[in-house]
């Protein structure tokens, strides 16, 4: 009986017994804390440079005939030229050239002859006349519309072919015949403003058939 009682009293204290009081401590760190990021600083946009425009390009001289080159055209010997027609005159001297003129046309327009020589057959004709139309402007042609384009010529009793070329533009036009002979091949080239080469044609081809090639 006695240690029941105990028992109770003591169950009573520590119920009764007042709970601890809870502190809270706010803890100072000696670390500072971090600083706010700072804005970027703004950087000035590179201004783009404006490009330099690209020098145009030195055009180049006129290839020089050389020592050999010049004796060789020499070797050929020069032709007896027919009288020069109307409107012609003498062009400036070439050293690779047998004979050049200048050729006056209707309304001012102008055109040259120009007359060489070279050993062999410089490529055939098929290239000749290529090389040519690409001097105007002109696409290649194949070897069967060249012959179909030829036409009979000739310079004194020596027979050739020449051939006629007009510039897409319509405003050049040229008239070129090759007679070969002796291992060698004639040019005769007739090119310029169309109206002048138009209107001089036919005395063209009479002069060369005049005249003689040695």
């Amino acid at each position: 009986m006695h240690r029941l009682l105990f028992l109770a009293v003591a169950a009573f204290a520590v119920g009764c017994k007042p709970q601890p009081k809870v502190t809270s401590y706010e803890v100072k760190s000696d670390t500072p804390a971090p600083a706010a990021a700072e804005a970027p600083t703004a950087t000035a946009t590179p201004v783009a440079k404006t490009p330099e425009p690209a020098k145009a390009p030195v055009a180049a001289a006129p290839m020089a005939a050389n020592a050999a080159m010049q004796a060789e055209a020499a070797s050929f010997g020069q032709p007896k030229w027919a009288e020069l027609p109307a409107g012609w005159t003498a062009g400036a001297p070439n050293a690779m050239r047998k004979g050049s003129w200048i050729v006056a046309g209707p309304g001012g327009s102008q055109a040259e002859v120009a007359v060489t020589v070279f050993p062999g057959n410089v490529g055939g004709t098929t290239a000749n006349v290529n090389r040519w139309r690409g001097q105007l402007g002109l696409a290649p042609a194949t070897e069967a519309d060249i012959q179909a384009a030829a036409q009979p010529g000739k310079v004194g009793a020596d027979a050739g072919q020449y051939f006629r070329f007009d510039a897409t533009d319509g405003k050049k036009a040229m008239v070129a015949m090759m007679v070969p002979k002796n291992d060698s091949t004639w040019f005769f080239k007739f090119t310029g403003d169309r109206d002048a080469v138009n209107a001089q044609t036919a005395a063209f081809l009479k002069f060369l058939a005049a005249s003689q090639i040695p």
